[in-house]
């Protein structure tokens, strides 16, 4: 049982799986998580002559595309906490004494010590020993023309070392919990519909318990370029009779009952279903107007018609100057709207675009082209991390017990002091719990203080 004790308590074990843990992690940063298609998996099928999905399933098989969800990664984790523990367990009930022994007095050590510095001082130097050791905590004792002192100050620094070892069990507990008990997966929403089911990296279905409606979704582009500048989702979340409405940017995750929601990408759909949002009449009496394709609307204050036959997320001109739709993305959206007489006559196609109402304009009535609903969908991310609370707990226990461990020390000092006539016998002696090196500067402060 020593022996099994030994192992698990062992600091060479404790690196060993520090440096596992931290050269798992690297790997799960070099090789993207649950992408296929990602740059490491075709790096490394070329370097060892493969196809991607052939590599992709070696580093499914040996978990490193679902790295932290691997059985080898939990294990290494679980390790390490029972190594502190362990660690920590059997070295505890030592320190746990000095913690709770205060510093009595000594009179040996004054013989024994390798530290012990001895001068003659003014007859009052117990005073000035009385005051100095003000800052500590100090006991005295008097055999005849003997004073002995004992003093000390950061007995609690002792424990900085386990405080800290309380913080890193709490944070790969809560890791545990995490990886085990939480989940990550992606919901892709139409505009104007709703959903509750994500799909998480291992394909599984989670019901949420509440559903995502997504009533618009925009985008801005930087100019000349396909690169989102920004893009913003408007959601309704629906928990039986509650609604709440929230706005979803990128980089901008919001929070709900405990999950966690990120705009995570977003496309174009060109469904049936796809609703345009217009606005025509006379100019300056437009009215709101609600349309699908194919189906006829009158122009209010006019006797004419008007249905929209198509519709393009990106209408531009190629290199000979014809309208081509250049992108799937909803840069340039424009619909080519048919407007016919009153007798139903057509009188013609025009392409009108949302970003310029000028294009509209149709001698004395006006046609705004206002939004499309249902021709774009919004990818989120939904997550649920129940150790999440307990991860902030062991970072604070953590950064207590480092603050206590390397910025106090536990400083002992013992004093002598032998009076004959007007002249003191002083004996200084001192122990450091760290930095042992400068326990000398310990002995020369007070030394200085008494001879000053």
């Amino acid at each position: 049982m020593k022996k099994i004790l030994d192992f698990f308590s062992s600091v060479k074990l404790a690196m060993f799986l520090f440096v596992l843990i931290a050269a798992g992690s690297s790997l799960g940063t070099f090789i993207q998580q649950h992408e296929a298609g990602s740059k490491s998996v075709f790096w490394l099928s070329e370097k060892f002559g493969t196809s991607h999905e052939q590599m992709y399933v070696i580093l499914s098989k040996i978990g490193l595309v679902d790295m932290y969800g691997s059985w080898w990664f939990i294990s290494l984790l679980t390790l390490f906490a029972v190594n502190l523990i362990v660690c920590t367990f059997n070295r505890l009930p030592h320190v746990y004494r000095q913690l709770k022994t205060p510093v009595g007095i000594n009179r040996d050590i004054f013989e024994t010590s390798k530290n012990t510095v001895t001068f003659e001082a003014p007859e009052n130097a117990g005073e000035k020993i009385t005051g100095y050791l003000k800052s500590f905590s100090s006991v005295s004792d008097t055999d005849g023309s003997v004073t002995y002192y004992a003093a000390e100050k950061g007995r609690f620094s002792r424990s900085g070392v386990y405080i800290t070892h309380l913080g890193i069990i709490t944070v790969l507990f809560a890791a545990l919990i995490g990886i085990t008990a939480g989940f990550k997966g992606n919901i892709a929403i139409v505009e104007g519909s709703s959903d509750d089911v994500i799909i998480t990296p291992s394909k599984k279905e989670v019901k949420l318990p509440f559903s995502i409606q997504l009533d618009n979704f925009d985008v801005d582009y930087y100019k000349d370029s396909v690169k989102p500048e920004k893009y913003v989702s408007d959601i309704t979340i629906i928990k039986g009779d509650k609604k709440e409405q929230l706005r979803l940017l990128v980089n901008t995750p919001i929070s709900y009952d405990g999950y966690r929601i990120f705009q995570t990408n977003h496309g174009f759909y060109a469904g049936d279903n796809v609703l345009f949002t217009l606005q025509a009449g006379k100019k300056g009496k437009l009215q709101n107007i609600h349309s699908k394709f194919g189906q006829k609307f009158g122009i209010p204050e006019t006797s004419l018609t008007a249905v929209v036959q198509d519709f393009a997320p990106s209408l531009g001109q190629d290199e000979k100057g014809r309208l081509v739709n250049f992108n799937t993305m909803m840069m340039n959206p424009a619909i080519l709207l048919e407007v016919f007489d009153e007798n139903d006559v057509s009188l013609g196609y025009k392409w009108i675009f949302q970003k310029h109402e000028e294009s509209g304009d149709m001698n004395e009535f006006q046609v705004k082209f206002v939004d499309v609903l249902g021709a774009q969908y919004s990818v989120l991310t939904v997550s649920k991390d129940p150790g999440k609370l307990l991860v902030y707990i062991g970072f604070i226990i953590l950064g207590a017990g480092v603050v206590t461990a390397f910025y106090f020390r536990h400083t002992r000092i013992w004093v002598r002091v032998e009076k004959n006539g007007s002249v003191s016998r002083i004996s200084v002696t001192a122990d450091r719990s760290k930095y042992k090196s400068a326990v000398g500067e310990d002995i020369d402060r007070l030394r200085n203080y008494i001879l000053k």
